[in-house]
Protein backbone atom coordinates (compact mmCIF):
# COMPACT_ATOMS: atom_id res chain seq x y z
CA UNK A 1 0.00 0.00 0.00
CA UNK A 2 2.82 2.34 0.89
CA UNK A 3 4.49 1.53 -2.43
CA UNK A 4 1.30 2.40 -4.32
CA UNK A 5 0.90 5.66 -2.41
CA UNK A 6 4.54 6.52 -3.04
CA UNK A 7 4.09 5.79 -6.73
CA UNK A 8 1.00 8.00 -6.88
CA UNK A 9 2.84 10.80 -5.08
CA UNK A 10 5.74 10.59 -7.52
CA UNK A 11 3.30 10.68 -10.45
CA UNK A 12 1.57 13.70 -8.94
CA UNK A 13 4.92 15.48 -8.53
CA UNK A 14 5.86 14.69 -12.14
CA UNK A 15 2.45 15.90 -13.35
CA UNK A 16 2.77 19.14 -11.39
CA UNK A 17 6.30 19.67 -12.70
CA UNK A 18 5.14 19.20 -16.27
CA UNK A 19 2.21 21.59 -15.73
CA UNK A 20 4.47 24.21 -14.18
CA UNK A 21 6.99 23.93 -16.98
CA UNK A 22 4.35 23.76 -19.71
CA UNK A 23 4.63 27.41 -20.69
CA UNK A 24 7.75 28.32 -22.74
CA UNK A 25 8.78 31.19 -20.50
CA UNK A 26 12.10 32.02 -22.22
CA UNK A 27 10.62 32.30 -25.75
CA UNK A 28 7.69 34.30 -24.36
CA UNK A 29 10.04 36.74 -22.63
CA UNK A 30 12.07 37.11 -25.83
CA UNK A 31 8.89 37.69 -27.86
CA UNK A 32 7.85 40.43 -25.45
CA UNK A 33 11.23 42.15 -25.68
CA UNK A 34 11.23 41.99 -29.48
CA UNK A 35 7.67 43.35 -29.52
CA UNK A 36 8.81 46.25 -27.33
CA UNK A 37 11.16 47.49 -30.06
CA UNK A 38 8.67 47.06 -32.90
CA UNK A 39 7.11 50.44 -32.03
CA UNK A 40 9.19 52.13 -29.33
CA UNK A 41 11.79 53.66 -31.73
CA UNK A 42 9.03 55.45 -33.64
CA UNK A 43 7.26 56.84 -30.59
CA UNK A 44 10.34 58.43 -29.00
CA UNK A 45 10.38 61.11 -31.74
CA UNK A 46 7.16 63.03 -30.85
CA UNK A 47 8.22 63.90 -27.25
CA UNK A 48 11.54 65.21 -28.61
CA UNK A 49 9.97 67.01 -31.58
CA UNK A 50 10.38 70.52 -30.15
CA UNK A 51 14.08 70.03 -29.39
CA UNK A 52 14.72 68.48 -32.82
CA UNK A 53 12.84 71.27 -34.62
CA UNK A 54 14.82 73.94 -32.79
CA UNK A 55 18.17 72.24 -33.43
CA UNK A 56 17.56 71.55 -37.13
CA UNK A 57 15.22 74.47 -37.95
CA UNK A 58 12.42 72.13 -39.06
CA UNK A 59 8.84 73.16 -39.82
CA UNK A 60 5.77 71.47 -38.33
CA UNK A 61 5.27 69.24 -41.39
CA UNK A 62 8.87 68.02 -41.24
CA UNK A 63 8.58 67.34 -37.51
CA UNK A 64 5.41 65.31 -38.10
CA UNK A 65 7.21 63.34 -40.79
CA UNK A 66 9.68 62.04 -38.18
CA UNK A 67 6.82 59.87 -36.90
CA UNK A 68 5.02 59.13 -40.18
CA UNK A 69 8.04 58.31 -42.37
CA UNK A 70 8.92 55.05 -40.55
CA UNK A 71 5.28 53.92 -40.76
CA UNK A 72 5.10 54.73 -44.48
CA UNK A 73 8.36 52.87 -45.16
CA UNK A 74 7.12 49.96 -43.05
CA UNK A 75 3.94 49.69 -45.12
CA UNK A 76 5.55 50.06 -48.53
CA UNK A 77 8.46 47.68 -47.90
CA UNK A 78 6.42 44.73 -46.59
CA UNK A 79 6.64 42.69 -49.80
CA UNK A 80 10.39 43.28 -50.11
CA UNK A 81 10.84 42.38 -46.43
CA UNK A 82 9.12 38.99 -46.65
CA UNK A 83 11.03 38.02 -49.79
CA UNK A 84 14.31 38.93 -48.12
CA UNK A 85 13.38 37.00 -44.95
CA UNK A 86 12.60 33.90 -47.01
CA UNK A 87 16.03 34.07 -48.59
CA UNK A 88 18.06 34.06 -45.34
CA UNK A 89 15.65 32.42 -42.89
CA UNK A 90 13.19 33.99 -40.48
CA UNK A 91 15.34 33.97 -37.34
CA UNK A 92 18.41 35.35 -39.12
CA UNK A 93 16.16 38.00 -40.68
CA UNK A 94 14.82 38.97 -37.25
CA UNK A 95 18.35 39.36 -35.85
CA UNK A 96 19.35 41.51 -38.83
CA UNK A 97 16.11 43.50 -38.59
CA UNK A 98 16.71 44.46 -34.97
CA UNK A 99 20.32 45.42 -35.78
CA UNK A 100 19.02 47.67 -38.58
CA UNK A 101 16.43 49.25 -36.26
CA UNK A 102 19.09 49.83 -33.59
CA UNK A 103 21.51 51.43 -36.05
CA UNK A 104 18.81 53.54 -37.71
CA UNK A 105 17.36 54.72 -34.41
CA UNK A 106 20.77 55.42 -32.91
CA UNK A 107 21.98 57.25 -36.04
CA UNK A 108 19.21 59.81 -35.55
CA UNK A 109 21.04 60.90 -32.41
CA UNK A 110 24.42 61.19 -34.12
CA UNK A 111 23.59 63.92 -36.58
CA UNK A 112 22.62 67.57 -36.82
CA UNK A 113 21.69 67.21 -40.49
CA UNK A 114 18.02 66.94 -41.46
CA UNK A 115 18.70 64.75 -44.57
CA UNK A 116 20.71 62.28 -42.48
CA UNK A 117 18.01 62.30 -39.80
CA UNK A 118 15.30 61.35 -42.30
CA UNK A 119 17.57 58.84 -44.05
CA UNK A 120 18.10 57.13 -40.69
CA UNK A 121 14.32 57.10 -40.18
CA UNK A 122 13.90 55.37 -43.55
CA UNK A 123 16.51 52.74 -42.61
CA UNK A 124 14.73 52.20 -39.29
CA UNK A 125 11.41 51.72 -41.13
CA UNK A 126 12.97 49.00 -43.31
CA UNK A 127 14.12 47.17 -40.19
CA UNK A 128 10.69 47.48 -38.58
CA UNK A 129 9.03 46.03 -41.69
CA UNK A 130 11.36 43.03 -41.51
CA UNK A 131 10.54 42.57 -37.82
CA UNK A 132 6.81 42.77 -38.47
CA UNK A 133 6.82 39.88 -40.96
CA UNK A 134 9.29 37.59 -39.17
CA UNK A 135 7.92 37.54 -35.62
CA UNK A 136 4.51 35.97 -36.50
CA UNK A 137 6.30 33.41 -38.70
CA UNK A 138 8.54 32.35 -35.79
CA UNK A 139 5.68 31.70 -33.39
CA UNK A 140 5.24 28.10 -34.57
CA UNK A 141 8.91 27.43 -33.81
CA UNK A 142 9.05 29.27 -30.48
CA UNK A 143 5.58 28.61 -28.99
CA UNK A 144 4.12 25.75 -31.09
CA UNK A 145 1.54 24.77 -28.43
CA UNK A 146 0.75 28.33 -27.36
CA UNK A 147 0.25 30.28 -30.59
CA UNK A 148 -2.47 32.52 -29.18
CA UNK A 149 -0.45 33.29 -26.05
CA UNK A 150 2.70 33.97 -28.10
CA UNK A 151 0.81 36.39 -30.33
CA UNK A 152 -0.72 38.15 -27.34
CA UNK A 153 2.64 38.48 -25.58
CA UNK A 154 4.54 40.09 -28.47
CA UNK A 155 1.58 42.40 -29.21
CA UNK A 156 1.56 43.38 -25.53
CA UNK A 157 5.24 44.23 -25.90
CA UNK A 158 4.37 46.48 -28.85
CA UNK A 159 1.72 48.26 -26.80
CA UNK A 160 4.04 48.80 -23.85
CA UNK A 161 6.72 50.03 -26.26
CA UNK A 162 4.33 52.63 -27.65
CA UNK A 163 3.34 53.76 -24.14
CA UNK A 164 6.82 54.09 -22.64
CA UNK A 165 8.23 55.56 -25.86
CA UNK A 166 5.66 58.33 -25.75
CA UNK A 167 5.41 58.66 -21.97
CA UNK A 168 8.88 58.01 -20.55
CA UNK A 169 11.12 59.73 -23.11
CA UNK A 170 10.81 63.29 -21.87
CA UNK A 171 10.35 62.92 -18.10
CA UNK A 172 12.92 60.13 -17.63
CA UNK A 173 15.28 59.46 -20.55
CA UNK A 174 15.77 63.10 -21.54
CA UNK A 175 16.66 63.95 -17.94
CA UNK A 176 19.16 61.08 -17.85
CA UNK A 177 20.61 62.51 -21.07
CA UNK A 178 21.12 65.90 -19.46
CA UNK A 179 18.46 67.50 -21.67
CA UNK A 180 20.26 66.50 -24.91
CA UNK A 181 17.80 64.96 -27.40
CA UNK A 182 20.61 63.26 -29.34
CA UNK A 183 21.90 61.47 -26.25
CA UNK A 184 18.30 60.53 -25.36
CA UNK A 185 17.87 58.77 -28.73
CA UNK A 186 21.16 56.94 -28.24
CA UNK A 187 20.15 55.84 -24.73
CA UNK A 188 16.90 54.35 -26.06
CA UNK A 189 18.90 52.34 -28.63
CA UNK A 190 21.25 50.65 -26.13
CA UNK A 191 18.76 48.12 -24.63
CA UNK A 192 18.07 46.82 -28.15
CA UNK A 193 21.67 45.56 -28.28
CA UNK A 194 20.90 43.23 -25.36
CA UNK A 195 17.92 41.80 -27.27
CA UNK A 196 20.15 41.33 -30.34
CA UNK A 197 22.59 39.35 -28.17
CA UNK A 198 19.78 37.12 -26.88
CA UNK A 199 18.57 36.48 -30.44
CA UNK A 200 22.11 35.61 -31.57
CA UNK A 201 22.38 33.11 -28.70
CA UNK A 202 19.10 31.54 -29.79
CA UNK A 203 20.32 31.42 -33.39
CA UNK A 204 23.58 29.71 -32.37
CA UNK A 205 21.82 27.18 -30.15
CA UNK A 206 19.62 25.57 -32.77
CA UNK A 207 19.97 27.15 -36.22
CA UNK A 208 19.50 23.80 -37.96
CA UNK A 209 16.33 22.97 -36.01
CA UNK A 210 14.85 26.34 -36.87
CA UNK A 211 15.56 25.93 -40.59
CA UNK A 212 14.15 22.40 -40.64
CA UNK A 213 10.98 23.38 -38.75
CA UNK A 214 10.35 26.32 -41.04
CA UNK A 215 10.99 24.28 -44.13
CA UNK A 216 8.74 21.43 -43.01
CA UNK A 217 5.85 23.72 -42.29
CA UNK A 218 6.12 26.02 -45.26
CA UNK A 219 5.05 23.47 -47.85
CA UNK A 220 4.56 25.34 -51.08
CA UNK A 221 6.07 28.80 -50.86
CA UNK A 222 3.12 31.16 -51.10
CA UNK A 223 3.65 34.49 -52.74
CA UNK A 224 1.92 37.68 -51.70
CA UNK A 225 -1.05 38.64 -53.84
CA UNK A 226 -3.18 41.73 -53.47
CA UNK A 227 -5.89 39.69 -55.20
CA UNK A 228 -5.97 37.35 -52.22
CA UNK A 229 -9.33 37.36 -50.44
CA UNK A 230 -7.66 36.89 -47.06
CA UNK A 231 -5.32 39.83 -47.53
CA UNK A 232 -8.21 42.26 -48.05
CA UNK A 233 -10.67 40.76 -45.57
CA UNK A 234 -8.00 41.06 -42.87
CA UNK A 235 -6.27 44.19 -44.17
CA UNK A 236 -9.37 46.41 -44.33
CA UNK A 237 -10.37 45.94 -40.64
CA UNK A 238 -6.70 46.31 -39.72
CA UNK A 239 -6.66 49.65 -41.57
CA UNK A 240 -9.78 50.70 -39.66
CA UNK A 241 -8.24 50.03 -36.23
CA UNK A 242 -4.84 51.56 -37.04
CA UNK A 243 -6.36 54.52 -38.90
CA UNK A 244 -8.85 55.39 -36.16
CA UNK A 245 -6.09 55.44 -33.56
CA UNK A 246 -3.75 57.55 -35.71
CA UNK A 247 -6.45 59.98 -36.84
CA UNK A 248 -7.79 60.50 -33.31
CA UNK A 249 -4.33 61.28 -31.95
CA UNK A 250 -3.59 63.58 -34.88
CA UNK A 251 -6.79 65.64 -34.75
CA UNK A 252 -7.74 65.51 -31.07
CA UNK A 253 -6.07 68.84 -30.35
CA UNK A 254 -7.89 70.75 -33.11
CA UNK A 255 -11.27 69.19 -32.21
CA UNK A 256 -11.00 70.07 -28.52
CA UNK A 257 -9.71 73.53 -29.37
CA UNK A 258 -12.73 74.14 -31.64
CA UNK A 259 -15.04 73.12 -28.78
CA UNK A 260 -13.26 75.35 -26.29
CA UNK A 261 -11.97 72.35 -24.29
CA UNK A 262 -8.23 72.83 -24.68
CA UNK A 263 -7.83 72.29 -20.93
CA UNK A 264 -8.90 68.64 -21.42
CA UNK A 265 -6.26 67.87 -24.06
CA UNK A 266 -3.58 66.54 -21.70
CA UNK A 267 -6.05 64.22 -19.95
CA UNK A 268 -7.60 63.12 -23.25
CA UNK A 269 -4.20 62.19 -24.69
CA UNK A 270 -3.18 60.39 -21.50
CA UNK A 271 -6.37 58.34 -21.18
CA UNK A 272 -6.62 57.56 -24.88
CA UNK A 273 -3.03 56.40 -25.19
CA UNK A 274 -3.24 54.40 -21.96
CA UNK A 275 -6.33 52.48 -23.14
CA UNK A 276 -4.24 50.15 -25.39
CA UNK A 277 -2.24 49.03 -22.35
CA UNK A 278 -5.44 48.15 -20.50
CA UNK A 279 -6.67 46.29 -23.59
CA UNK A 280 -3.40 44.36 -23.95
CA UNK A 281 -3.57 43.28 -20.28
CA UNK A 282 -7.09 42.02 -20.86
CA UNK A 283 -5.77 40.10 -23.88
CA UNK A 284 -3.08 38.46 -21.72
CA UNK A 285 -5.86 37.33 -19.40
CA UNK A 286 -8.46 36.21 -21.96
CA UNK A 287 -6.68 36.28 -25.31
CA UNK A 288 -6.17 32.54 -25.69
CA UNK A 289 -9.94 32.05 -25.56
CA UNK A 290 -10.79 35.04 -27.74
CA UNK A 291 -8.52 34.58 -30.77
CA UNK A 292 -10.46 33.13 -33.68
CA UNK A 293 -13.87 34.40 -32.45
CA UNK A 294 -15.37 36.47 -35.27
CA UNK A 295 -18.17 37.92 -33.18
CA UNK A 296 -15.67 39.36 -30.69
CA UNK A 297 -13.72 41.10 -33.46
CA UNK A 298 -17.02 42.61 -34.65
CA UNK A 299 -18.02 43.76 -31.15
CA UNK A 300 -14.67 45.44 -30.49
CA UNK A 301 -14.66 47.05 -33.94
CA UNK A 302 -18.16 48.44 -33.28
CA UNK A 303 -17.04 49.74 -29.86
CA UNK A 304 -14.20 51.62 -31.55
CA UNK A 305 -16.59 53.32 -33.97
CA UNK A 306 -19.38 54.05 -31.47
CA UNK A 307 -16.94 55.33 -28.85
CA UNK A 308 -15.46 57.84 -31.29
CA UNK A 309 -18.94 58.96 -32.40
CA UNK A 310 -19.69 59.55 -28.71
CA UNK A 311 -16.52 61.64 -28.36
CA UNK A 312 -17.62 63.84 -31.27
CA UNK A 313 -21.23 64.09 -30.10
CA UNK A 314 -20.60 64.81 -26.40
CA UNK A 315 -18.46 67.19 -24.38
CA UNK A 316 -16.51 67.14 -21.12
CA UNK A 317 -15.99 63.96 -19.13
CA UNK A 318 -18.63 61.90 -21.01
CA UNK A 319 -16.66 62.58 -24.21
CA UNK A 320 -13.44 61.39 -22.53
CA UNK A 321 -15.11 58.18 -21.36
CA UNK A 322 -16.33 57.55 -24.90
CA UNK A 323 -12.80 58.21 -26.17
CA UNK A 324 -11.34 55.58 -23.82
CA UNK A 325 -13.99 53.06 -24.91
CA UNK A 326 -13.00 53.69 -28.53
CA UNK A 327 -9.28 53.22 -27.84
CA UNK A 328 -9.97 50.06 -25.84
CA UNK A 329 -12.15 48.58 -28.59
CA UNK A 330 -9.87 49.26 -31.56
CA UNK A 331 -6.82 47.94 -29.67
CA UNK A 332 -8.59 44.64 -28.98
CA UNK A 333 -9.71 44.50 -32.62
CA UNK A 334 -6.14 45.12 -33.83
CA UNK A 335 -4.68 42.49 -31.48
CA UNK A 336 -7.19 39.81 -32.50
CA UNK A 337 -6.54 40.46 -36.21
CA UNK A 338 -2.73 40.50 -35.89
CA UNK A 339 -2.85 37.21 -33.96
CA UNK A 340 -4.61 35.38 -36.81
CA UNK A 341 -1.82 34.72 -39.40
CA UNK A 342 -0.01 32.03 -37.33
CA UNK A 343 -3.39 30.32 -36.81
CA UNK A 344 -4.26 30.38 -40.53
CA UNK A 345 -0.91 29.56 -42.15
CA UNK A 346 2.33 27.71 -41.51
CA UNK A 347 6.00 28.50 -41.96
CA UNK A 348 6.89 31.18 -44.49
CA UNK A 349 3.24 31.58 -45.52
CA UNK A 350 2.64 33.28 -42.13
CA UNK A 351 5.08 36.03 -43.13
CA UNK A 352 3.42 36.37 -46.55
CA UNK A 353 -0.05 36.79 -45.08
CA UNK A 354 1.21 39.21 -42.41
CA UNK A 355 3.01 41.28 -45.05
CA UNK A 356 0.00 41.40 -47.39
CA UNK A 357 -2.56 42.40 -44.77
CA UNK A 358 -0.13 44.92 -43.20
CA UNK A 359 0.57 46.50 -46.59
CA UNK A 360 -3.17 46.96 -47.22
CA UNK A 361 -3.86 48.00 -43.63
CA UNK A 362 -1.15 50.59 -43.12
CA UNK A 363 -1.51 52.08 -46.61
CA UNK A 364 -5.24 52.68 -46.18
CA UNK A 365 -4.68 53.84 -42.60
CA UNK A 366 -2.57 56.72 -43.93
CA UNK A 367 -4.85 57.71 -46.79
CA UNK A 368 -8.15 58.07 -44.91
CA UNK A 369 -6.92 60.46 -42.16
CA UNK A 370 -5.38 62.65 -44.88
CA UNK A 371 -8.78 62.84 -46.58
CA UNK A 372 -10.28 63.86 -43.24
CA UNK A 373 -7.70 66.60 -42.76
CA UNK A 374 -8.46 67.97 -46.23
CA UNK A 375 -12.20 68.01 -45.51
CA UNK A 376 -11.74 69.77 -42.16
CA UNK A 377 -9.62 72.42 -43.81
CA UNK A 378 -11.89 72.83 -46.85
CA UNK A 379 -15.08 73.24 -44.79
CA UNK A 380 -13.44 74.93 -41.76
CA UNK A 381 -14.93 72.37 -39.37
CA UNK A 382 -12.53 70.43 -37.14
CA UNK A 383 -14.83 67.48 -36.42
CA UNK A 384 -14.94 66.58 -40.12
CA UNK A 385 -11.34 65.39 -39.81
CA UNK A 386 -12.51 62.11 -38.23
CA UNK A 387 -15.64 61.38 -40.24
CA UNK A 388 -14.01 59.79 -43.34
CA UNK A 389 -12.08 57.41 -41.07
CA UNK A 390 -15.24 56.69 -39.07
CA UNK A 391 -17.21 55.92 -42.23
CA UNK A 392 -14.44 53.63 -43.44
CA UNK A 393 -14.29 51.84 -40.06
CA UNK A 394 -18.07 51.32 -40.06
CA UNK A 395 -17.91 49.90 -43.59
CA UNK A 396 -15.07 47.58 -42.53
CA UNK A 397 -17.55 45.65 -40.33
CA UNK A 398 -18.74 43.99 -43.55
CA UNK A 399 -15.21 42.59 -44.02
CA UNK A 400 -15.17 41.34 -40.42
CA UNK A 401 -18.28 39.25 -41.16
CA UNK A 402 -16.36 37.37 -43.88
CA UNK A 403 -12.88 37.38 -42.33
CA UNK A 404 -11.26 33.90 -42.26
CA UNK A 405 -10.87 32.53 -38.75
CA UNK A 406 -9.60 29.01 -39.47
CA UNK A 407 -7.12 27.49 -41.90
CA UNK A 408 -9.96 25.55 -43.53
CA UNK A 409 -11.72 28.66 -44.81
CA UNK A 410 -11.13 29.25 -48.52
CA UNK A 411 -8.55 31.88 -49.44
CA UNK A 412 -10.03 32.68 -52.85
CA UNK A 413 -6.64 33.81 -54.22
CA UNK A 414 -6.79 34.67 -57.85
CA UNK A 415 -3.03 34.69 -58.30
CA UNK A 416 0.29 35.39 -56.67
CA UNK A 417 3.19 37.70 -57.27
Amino acid sequence: MGGIMGSLSRKRIVTLSVARGALPWSPLALLWLVGLYMRLPILIAPPLAGDIAEALSLGSAAVGALTTVPYVVLALSMILAVRFARGIGMLRALVLALVIVTLGSGARGLTLSAPVLFSASVVMGLGLALMQVTVPALLRDWTPRHLALGSTVYLNGMTVGELIGAGATRPIVLKLAGGDWQVAMLLWSLPALMIVALLVLKLRKAPRDTREASGAESGSRRGISLRSRRVWLMGVPLAASVGLFMATNAYMSSILDARGETDLLALALLFYNASPLAASLVMLWRGRRWIGRRWLVGIFAALGVLGLVGFLAMEGWPALVALVISGFGITLELTLIMALPPCLERGEAVASLTAGMSFVGYTLAFVMPMVGGWMAEAFARASLSLWPMLAFAAASLAAVRRMPMTAREDDGTAGST
